[in-house]
């Protein structure tokens, strides 16, 4: 991970609403999970494909898209390859993925299932 998740304090304050994953000029990138593509398409000069999953929806930039408005998606299916250019990566490309619920940034990292983790006792014999 190239930058962390920053909560802003406001709607409108500053922050980074996602979190930048560092990549490979026209890697793939792929579905997190299963949704419809609500958006595909150039936002301010970048491509950004968005997908509804219910509740939630995540945002995936800077892209070459590969799918289009209303196509349904499942987990770890090609959303298009990723391009250069995203401000602030330390290298040329890093994707800048977010994670909505109505109007409020969530942390997609978040959505990861963690485990605790469990000793457990040995049997013998």
């Amino acid at each position: 991970m190239s930058r962390a998740f920053q909560r802003p304090a406001t709607p409108f304050g500053p922050g980074h609403r996602g979190v930048d994953l560092l990549g490979s000029p026209a890697g793939p990138v792929l579905a997190a999970a299963a949704g419809t593509v609500s958006f595909a398409g150039p936002v301010a000069g970048r491509g950004v494909v968005t997908i509804g999953h219910g509740a939630v929806r995540t945002t995936y930039e800077p892209l070459q898209p590969a799918v289009t408005a209303g196509a349904v998606v499942r987990a770890g299916d090609l959303l298009g390859w990723l391009s250069a250019g995203h401000p602030g990566c330390p290298t040329t490309t890093c994707l800048h993925w977010g994670l909505l619920r109505g109007v409020e940034y969530l942390d997609p990292l978040d959505s990861f299932r963690r485990i605790t983790p469990r000793l457990l006792a040995l049997r013998r014999g």
